[in-house]
């Protein structure tokens, strides 16, 4: 008796599992994908991976925002980033004791600065670029005369401004004069305004030569008549 209860109770179960697999196979779908399903640790990390990955691109997005804004802010208030490649000086450099040693060696530095600080209203005041530094230019007696501020020795800002001041000294004391028009009135006879001297062009046998004549060393007019009477000896 006991057996067949026992057979009984298992068939019983039996068919209530069997029963239950029925009822859910026809009132809820499945499919063979579900049977492959990941774990729950797996679909925690896929999330992790998804939620690090928006992060990311929230956060490169704003780096973006930032860099546009940025560049937007910089042509709205004309500034600009420029690299000074020998270094800027100061008050203290400005002082020949306390210059930078070796002077040659490079010390670039990034600033930020106006658009409009290379620019200049006035023709005889030039930045060059290669040295990093403000020229005045100005002639007297004749003569180019040239005078460097260098960005590496004064600053930047105070570079630019004794440029300026030097050039009024200049005005105030009366050394300016107008560039001069040099003509011999001979062919072959030219004035060079960087070695301020007379320059001759002739041939000899057939061979170009050229001499120069120093104003600086012979006088003006004297070192022009010389390449003049050159000239006219070799036409002979």
């Amino acid at each position: 008796m006991n057996k067949c209860n026992s057979i009984f109770s298992l068939k019983s179960e039996f068919l209530d599992k069997q029963f239950f697999y029925l009822f859910w196979k026809n009132n809820f779908h499945t499919s063979s994908i579900c049977k492959n399903r990941k774990s729950s640790t797996f679909l925690i990390n896929f999330n992790k991976k998804n939620i690090a990955v928006c992060e990311q691109n929230e956060k490169n997005n704003d780096i973006a925002k930032n860099t546009a804004l940025s560049e937007e802010i910089k042509r709205e208030t004309n500034f600009i980033q420029h690299v000074f490649k020998w270094g800027i000086g100061n008050k203290f450099r400005s002082d020949p004791e306390n210059r930078f040693h070796p002077v040659h060696n490079l010390r670039p530095k990034e600033v930020t600065i106006k658009k409009s600080y290379f620019d200049s209203n006035n023709e005889n005041i030039k930045y060059e670029d290669l040295n990093e530094q403000w020229e005045v230019f100005w002639f007297e007696n004749n003569k180019l005369n040239a005078k460097p501020f260098p960005v590496k020795k004064y600053g930047i800002e105070a570079a630019k401004k004794e440029a300026f001041k030097f050039y009024e000294t200049l005005q105030s004391q009366n050394r300016i004069n107008p560039k001069p028009k040099h003509e011999s009135g001979v062919e072959g006879v030219y004035y060079d305004v960087v070695t301020n001297c007379w320059i001759a062009l002739h041939r000899s046998n057939n061979f170009p030569v050229c001499k120069s004549f120093s104003a600086e060393y012979h006088g003006f007019e004297m070192a022009k008549q010389m390449a003049i009477d050159l000239v006219n000896k070799c036409k002979r």
